[in-house]
């Protein structure tokens, strides 16, 4: 059993990894700027998983860079960015008896992943953030329910939500590299899998 500590510890990683994988806010970059949120980040990865994790010396230069690469790797379909939202990596819909002609297609929003997500939103009475309403199963907001389930929910829930939500961020990974050579997202994505793939071992 994890101890209460670790749980908040655990927790804070992945409420700081969601941050990232949201629209840079000034915010976020003077906490990085001014508090070292990615070296601490850093540390930390090192201690609770014992994964050897460099972001900070790939960081954009400043803040509108920081926000043109979000815009143009994970943020815009406009820029044919690859966006971090499950939907879009998995069957729109299992049920067979939907007759809708993409039913079974991918690259779809607002699939069975997201019903569920707004589901569980729903009944925790947490709210979608504006830049995100409409993508409920946005990378983002999976981050912030498994730091949630992780303090609050047994640990066989957490991991099956674990199972059953972030099997699709290999192909994410995989379509990111093809819109961005730019390290920093890359780079993010491939630690954030094997930190998922260690917090479910822990579980085991």
């Amino acid at each position: 059993m994890i101890g209460l500590d670790r749980k908040t510890d655990v927790a804070n990683v992945f409420i700081v990894l969601a941050d990232l994988f949201k629209q840079p806010t000034r915010d976020t970059w003077d906490e990085i700027k001014q508090q070292n949120l990615l070296k601490k980040l850093e540390e930390s990865v090192r201690e609770l998983f014992n994964i050897d994790f460099f972001i900070e010396e790939v960081l954009p230069e400043n803040y509108e860079e920081f926000r043109e690469l979000y815009m143009s790797s994970i943020g815009s379909s406009q820029k044919k960015a690859a966006l971090p939202i499950e939907s879009l990596y998995k069957q729109w819909t299992l049920d067979e008896t939907c007759t809708l002609p993409f039913a079974r297609d991918k690259g779809y929003i607002l699939g069975d992943s997201a019903l569920h997500i707004n589901y569980l939103l729903e009944k925790l009475k947490i709210e979608i953030p504006n830049e995100l309403q409409g993508m409920p199963d946005h990378l983002a907001i999976l981050l912030e329910l498994l730091a949630y389930f992780i303090e609050h929910v047994p640990e066989n829930s957490t991991a099956e939500f674990l199972d059953d939500h972030f099997d699709w961020l290999e192909e994410f990974e995989s379509q990111l590299s093809e819109v961005t050579v730019h390290p920093f997202y890359q780079r993010l994505t491939r630690a954030l899998i094997e930190i998922l793939k260690a917090q479910r071992n822990s579980y085991l």
